[in-house]
């Protein structure tokens, strides 16, 4: 994937610098935004879930029981923790358990009888490890995982709210994420497409489908709703809190009307991050030919026509007429052709910029202060200056700060994630919340180790599943 590169700038978290592609120097944004708001107490900050990750190496066991018991490094982690709590590891699960453990794990579905005796029949010392590939590599994998995904980042195939649209092209994004987990794709890239890549490449039709990611929340359409303010503020909080919750684990959307009851997140932090969304518009791309787009619009115009007539003469219909006037118009509707496929991205468009103000308890009429973009205060130093919402490609300055490997956040979250789905909880218990309301790590040096393995892998989710599911542990 080419990445386009841009003037550099650096934002920092506690002692590690993170280096930000930015479309200005850094140091001229301070004059643009508002004075930081809110200091953060050294006991916020010493949350464990934004300290750095530390380089812990697996326990090291000189008996041989031991040494026999571990396959993989996570196993050293886990024996260690077994023998400080005097207990024992349990014995390995039979070959037909085991193979219906990992097969409905990777691929959500049962193996069939054939696959169960094949497997119990196999002697060869491989027989495990080769049926893992055999997993990992099939599509049902990819499709399997992608419903994980999926779940974690609110997709729907329709719009929600009173009328709950259908989204006719909603599946290109589901194939995205299918395709892009079979072909295990760098998480990290995974990420930049999503948020950015309509910034990235513009001309891609794999990034702009991607892009789609930002507009996958429900969306309120209403005719008779002129609020138009009131719709666009609930599209970019949807932006915002998809942002915490999915791809850093915490509920930032908390601090939309006030700040944050628990977590150092004040309500300028939550701003501030939307702020890398003002530019942010939708942008529907019709990918049919001239001659499509002429044909249909022969057949819907008509029938626009009649209905806006038909909606017109309601305002002095008697009741009676009312009602013959709603049957006809729900008669005509079903005549009405489904949209023209499209891709569902979007786009910057400066000129369309939404100023983000801090408003009071959420509400779009009750303007405060005017603020730039900035990541979370909390993992930077104090008083960082914001960047101007005119910054050309915001959303790319977001994803590199959530994709560089010195965030303390982001690839924990994930290998949690898929620790979770294979043990059934999380060495954080709480997936989408690693804040003070969530629970602690019951392994931190464990997370910290696999959270390092899987940025040093080139963020590729394949070796870490493979490495969890040999384990002795997982078996």
């Amino acid at each position: 994937m080419m990445i386009q590169k841009h003037g550099m700038t650096n934002w920092t978290i506690g002692k590690l610098t993170i280096i930000l592609a930015a479309g200005a120097a850094f140091a001229a944004s301070a004059e643009t935004g508002v004075a930081p708001l809110g200091a953060y107490t050294a006991a916020e900050r010493r949350h464990w879930a934004f300290q750095p990750r530390r380089d812990v190496q697996p326990p090291v066991f000189a008996d041989a029981r031991a040494k026999a018991w571990i396959r993989t490094p996570v196993d050293a982690f886990i024996l260690a923790g077994l023998r400080n709590a005097e207990l024992s590891p349990a014995p390995e699960a039979a070959r037909i358990t085991l193979i219906r453990r990992v097969t409905y794990d990777l691929h959500g579905l049962p193996p069939t009888p054939a696959e169960m005796q094949a497997f119990v029949n196999n002697k060869s010392p491989k027989a495990y490890e080769d049926l893992i590939d055999k997993l990992l590599d099939s599509p049902r994998y990819g499709e399997q995982w992608a419903r994980h995904w999926l779940d974690a980042v609110r997709f729907a195939e329709s719009d929600g709210y009173e009328y709950d649209t259908h989204r006719p092209d909603a599946y290109r994004y589901r194939d995205y994420v299918i395709s892009s987990l079979q072909n295990d794709k760098p998480y990290n890239e995974f990420i930049k497409e999503q948020l950015a890549g309509d910034e990235m490449e513009p001309k891609s039709d794999t990034l702009l489908v991607a892009s789609g990611f930002n507009r996958l929340g429900p969306l309120r359409k209403n005719a008779g709703n002129q609020e138009v303010a009131s719709s666009r503020t609930e599209v970019l909080t949807e932006m915002t809190n998809i942002v915490g919750a999915s791809l850093l684990g915490v509920t930032v959307g908390c601090a939309r009307c006030h700040d944050h009851k628990f977590d150092p997140f004040r309500q300028s932090d939550y701003y501030r991050l939307q702020g890398f969304f003002a530019q942010t518009q939708s942008n529907d791309i019709v990918i049919a030919t001239p001659e499509e787009q002429a044909k249909y619009k022969a057949v819907v115009d008509p029938i626009e026509t009649e209905m806006r007539k038909l909606r017109f003469s309601m305002r002095r219909a008697s009741e009676e007429e009312k009602g013959k006037i709603l049957a006809r118009l729900e008669e005509i509707d079903e005549k009405m052709p489904l949209p023209l496929t499209a891709y569902h991205a979007v786009s910057d468009n400066v000129r369309e910029m939404t100023p983000i103000h801090l408003l009071a308890r959420g509400d779009y009429r009750n303007k405060g202060d005017s603020v730039g973009m900035r990541p979370l205060g909390i993992l930077l130093p104090e008083g960082q200056a914001e960047l101007p919402l005119d910054t050309v490609r915001p959303r790319t300055k977001l994803a590199d700060w959530i994709v560089d490997p010195a965030n303390p956040l982001t690839a924990r979250v994930m290998v949690n994630r898929i620790w979770g789905y294979h043990f059934g909880s999380g060495i954080v218990s709480t997936p989408n919340d690693f804040g003070r309301m969530g629970t602690r790590p019951i392994h931190p040096e464990l997370l910290d180790w696999l959270a390092n393995q899987y940025v040093s892998g080139g963020w590729k989710m394949k070796p870490l599943h493979r490495m969890i599911l040999l384990s002795s542990a997982y078996r």
